[in-house]
């Protein structure tokens, strides 16, 4: 087994070379934990809708199902210099609430825009600036709403907020983004597989796309990315087709960066026997 540290190590040396690289080395996590990965995020058609992409091209907008209806509530978590996913959710008709404490102003001003200089707690980072997302949505008096929407990119803090929100808040949301990191070299594997159990008690997973800015693991055909787009719907609102041939990217993908190449997952649904070794892909500019 190969420790994160020497992971990282291995893909800066190859990076210094400048040029794209293909190395075999041994696992960062057991094999059980890839086994378990390719089970736990198994895709499901939904029925009756089609799927559509909220925000720009490349980095910044995810594929959501077309169903948005004038006063529809979201929560846009991780916002940086990029409002275009909200502003796309706003004019579907959401008032759409905007959580990020790195940012000291929203670069564009919408009528719909909530913006409060608050993050996402994590359960472990103590700063007064980040609150439990039930405590924004009481802020908000939003206890008795549903099927309101969730889109989450904050750089890792996902995990200790899957860790300690309720599956009951969840289903507060009929649909759900979120941007996972660390999915090939989180110090704590457990904690990732136990957040996406945890989602898929409550919600089906319906689309994937690789953020082709980092590097990716591969088992013969079947691709692991470091940071992976994943978009949930409520199980008990929707019906799904489980059978599901499904190859991505789809057209309505875009790469996170446009000078890389896309990462294609191809038949995603189908499943491959994940053995003892790995290979490791690698971005050439990233450090």
């Amino acid at each position: 087994m190969l420790g994160t540290l020497r992971l990282k190590q291995a893909i800066k040396r190859y990076l210094l070379r400048n040029t794209p690289q293909m190395i075999t080395l041994e696992l960062l996590t057991s094999p059980e934990y890839y086994r378990e990965l390719q089970d736990l995020l198994h895709i499901a058609k939904t029925e009756g809708f089609d799927l559509v992409r909220i925000g720009r091209e490349h980095d910044g907008g995810y594929i959501l199902l077309d169903d948005f209806h004038e006063g529809d509530i979201a929560y846009s978590f991780g916002i940086n210099n990029d409002v275009s996913w909200d502003k796309d959710a706003a004019s579907r008709g959401c008032e759409v609430f905007m959580y990020d404490h790195t940012i000291d102003k929203l670069p564009e001003e919408n009528p719909r825009f909530h913006w409060a200089k608050l993050g996402i707690a994590d359960g472990v980072t103590r700063d007064s600036k980040l609150k439990t997302l039930d405590e924004l949505i009481a802020i908000n008096h939003h206890e008795d709403k549903r099927s309101m929407i969730l889109k989450m990119d904050v750089e890792g803090a996902e995990w200790g907020f899957l860790e300690q929100v309720s599956s009951e808040t969840l289903s507060q949301f009929s649909q759900m983004s979120f941007e996972f990191h660390n999915i090939t070299s989180h110090p704590n594997p457990e904690q990732v597989l136990s957040a996406f159990r945890k989602i898929n008690r409550t919600h089906q997973l319906v689309h994937i796309h690789a953020n082709n800015d980092v590097y990716y693991v591969s088992f013969g055909e079947k691709k692991f990315c470091e940071a992976l787009e994943c978009s949930y719907v409520l199980k008990s609102k929707y019906r799904f087709s489980e059978k599901y041939d499904v190859n991505l990217p789809l057209n309505i993908d875009s790469r996170d960066t446009p000078c890389l190449p896309e990462i294609e997952f191809g038949r995603w649904n189908e499943h491959v026997n994940i053995g003892e070794r790995l290979t490791v892909h690698v971005a050439a500019y990233r450090i």
